[in-house]
């Protein structure tokens, strides 16, 4: 006590002291604060994974070498055993206590091809020529016709277009000779009798000469789509609907479609108007008018996919607008020379009046897009777009998790190269009938679907005449018993409000531990994949700038402490003289860093915590869509806690203690004869 009160009243005589106590002031009140949105942004990402179809935990065969996740990186989808009877295994999960549901997933790459700008004009053809025949359909078909004419002689001017086709040189030649001969009046004479007939004949031999078109990256999850929508609170649709019940599909993820399925000149425009939308100025900001002049670049491309109805109509629209008329190009160049005086009202226009007359998106919900496996021999499974969806509240189209694309688990099994029930029992007949003894049920996953493998082989002169099956088309529905039964390769877990994870994880896999099959877990931060891995940053930089923090209190309070305790040589050698024993003067001299340390990290804490409790009771804004993923939706709640307080002011004392410790013993190492010296001095 009565070193404590010395050490008090020390203190209160050196107002230089207080130096150390203000710095440990500033450093508990930033650690507290730090600590509070490091440990916000954690539970908002751990929510927001949990929440987009990873669960509280994900499930997998424990005989697989790699890891799952719902979220790939650059490396791609993982490579999973697959549990070999989902029903099985899901049966056992279930019965864990503190389980609360179980999705199956299949996570994979897949990708589609979008045509060029000729296949978008034939296929539009194509459908008004399907329409029932009437006077309205023939003279539309005629401007179609026409339209198409004026671009084939475009096409033909460029006469290099086999070679980027990457054709050989007889079909190049082949294809050569069906250009021209669309050039002539005979062949659009017969376009007019058998449209269907020449728009198949030019999309055959003359559609691929100006391009393949452009291929589309598909991250898509695998579920049980009517379980999913249920399980994850924060699923919506935006555009469209469910797959009905039994019925193959494809939702995209609306990040997705608005980043690689619209329109270039809308995209850019879009991104603008995010943009101007934060406070940027065309005029002061070069990466804006960068963003201009490549909706510009994209008008070629715009203008090819318009035909000639649609192009007269948005024609009329920008002569209107523009206040003068003029061919296409040159009112669109006029039209998308944007600054910050014309953007809000063009932008408005081109929303309101001429995006209804483009064809804004490459695909629509009711069209069917053909998806190829990137990991798997699978030819082309056509799917039907039911709709987009997203997670609500988690980033918007900017969010990396809104562009995962969802499609119905058969589908997705399927992709991936493994077998169905319906196609394993095929192979045990086959199997059977050649007298071959089949797979053990572990090994039937090895199995592939058939493929088409195109081989070279001499041609043999003979008069057969071969009988081809009808080929089975590929079915748009399934049974319940394709979508449960089969195998899976990983299934998301959700336990009950009351239970904890990580306890409830444990107990499933000692469940397992002895079954046929048993199970492995990962938890919510693994399955995030790398965007989990912000969590992990985030600790690292917080750590790193408290140890550079502390490091600078250390030094700071030593260097004052020591200039202190050499101004208070006299006053030790009077202690030491009237028989204070050294280890007493250090105490002393320790103490006062104690208090200095106690004091300033005392109020630091209590200004942060009036802070939290204050200013940010009601968390704080975050207006970046690509930020909210990981506050766990548009507000950040930081999070205080008694301990965590408690850490930080005694870490905080003990930086201080710890600079006090040279200060205190090069002061309490004075002799009482050198002191009393030195006090006469």
């Amino acid at each position: 006590m009565t070193l404590l009160s010395l050490a008090l009243q020390s203190v209160v005589a050196r107002p230089r002291s207080w130096v150390v106590a203000l710095l440990a002031l500033g450093t508990a009140l930033v650690l507290t604060l730090g600590f509070a949105l490091v440990a916000g942004i954690a539970e908002g990402t751990q929510r927001s994974v949990i929440e987009s179809g990873a669960g509280h935990f994900l499930v997998y065969n424990a005989q697989s070498t790699e890891t799952p996740v719902v979220v790939t990186g650059p490396a791609g989808a993982p490579v999973l055993m697959p549990l070999p009877h989902y029903p099985t295994t899901e049966a056992r999960v279930r019965e864990t206590p503190g389980v609360r549901d179980v999705v199956p997933l299949e996570v994979g790459m897949a990708v589609t091809f979008r045509g060029n700008y000729l296949d978008e004009k034939l296929s539009t053809a194509r459908a008004v020529a399907r329409q029932d025949a009437s006077s309205e359909r023939d003279a539309r078909l005629a401007r179609l016709a026409t339209d198409l004419e004026r671009t084939l002689r475009e096409v033909a001017r460029d006469a290099d277009q086999g070679a980027e086709a990457f054709l050989s040189a007889d079909e190049a030649q082949v294809d050569r000779r069906a250009l021209d001969e669309a050039m002539t009046p005979a062949f659009w004479e017969r376009f007019k009798a058998q449209p269907l007939e020449v728009l198949e004949y030019l999309e055959n031999h003359v559609a691929r000469q100006v391009g393949e078109g452009e291929s589309i990256d598909i991250e898509y999850l695998g579920s049980d789509l009517e379980q999913f929508a249920r399980a994850f609170p924060r699923f919506e649709l935006v555009t469209g609907s469910l797959p009905p019940p039994g019925q193959r599909g494809l939702l995209l993820g609306h990040g997705l479609y608005e980043q690689r399925f619209k329109l270039p000149v809308a995209a850019r425009l879009d991104e603008l108007k995010a943009e101007l939308d934060r406070g940027g100025l065309l005029a002061e900001d070069e990466r804006l008018r960068t963003l201009v002049e490549r909706a510009v670049a994209e008008l070629p491309d715009l203008l090819a996919r318009l035909d000639m109805e649609r192009s007269d109509a948005a024609v009329a629209v920008l002569a209107q607008r523009l206040g003068h008329p003029g061919d296409a190009e040159a009112l669109w160049r006029e039209f998308l020379t944007l600054d910050d005086a014309n953007f809000a009202e063009r932008h408005k226009v081109f929303y309101g009046e001429l995006a209804p007359l483009l064809p804004l998106y490459r695909v629509k919900p009711g069209d069917t897009v053909v998806l190829k496996g990137m990991d798997s021999l699978v030819n082309g499974v056509p799917l039907k777009v039911w709709g987009t969806y997203r997670f609500r509240g988690l980033g918007g189209d900017a969010s990396r998790v809104n562009t995962l694309s969802l499609m119905d688990l058969v589908s997705a099994r399927y992709l991936s190269g493994r077998l169905s029930p319906e196609m394993v029992e095929e192979a045990k007949r086959d199997a059977q009938a050649l007298g071959l003894e089949f797979l053990a049920e572990a090994e039937v996953d090895v199995l592939k679907p058939a493929t088409v493998v195109e081989v070279e082989s001499p041609l043999k002169p003979t008069t057969e005449v071969f009988e081809f099956t009808r080929a089975r088309a590929w079915p748009e529905s399934f049974t319940e018993a394709e979508l449960r039964e089969g195998s899976v390769l990983q299934a998301a877990v959700m336990v009950a409000p009351d239970a904890d994870p990580r306890a409830v994880a444990d107990a499933l896999v000692q469940r397992t531990a002895s079954a046929p099959a048993p199970l492995k877990t990962v938890d919510w931060e693994a399955a995030g994949g790398f965007i989990s891995g912000v969590v992990g940053m985030t600790h690292v930089v917080l750590f790193a700038l408290s140890a550079m923090l502390c490091l600078f209190v250390v030094l700071v309070s030593a260097g004052t402490l020591l200039l202190l305790a050499q101004e208070r040589v006299g006053e030790v050698g009077t202690m030491r003289a009237v028989g204070m024993q050294r280890r007493e003067v250090f105490a002393s001299l320790l103490a006062e860093g104690v208090l200095l340390g106690g004091m300033g990290a005392g109020v630091g804490l209590s200004l942060a915590v009036a802070l939290l409790l204050g200013t940010m009771a009601n968390g704080i804004s975050v207006t970046n869509e690509s930020l909210q993923f990981f506050m766990g939706g548009p507000v950040l709640m930081p999070r205080f806690s008694v301990g965590q307080g408690l850490g930080v002011w005694l870490g905080v004392v003990a930086v201080v203690v710890a600079a006090s410790l040279v200060p205190a013993w090069r002061g309490s190492a004075v002799t009482p004869a050198v002191a009393m010296q030195k006090r006469e001095d």
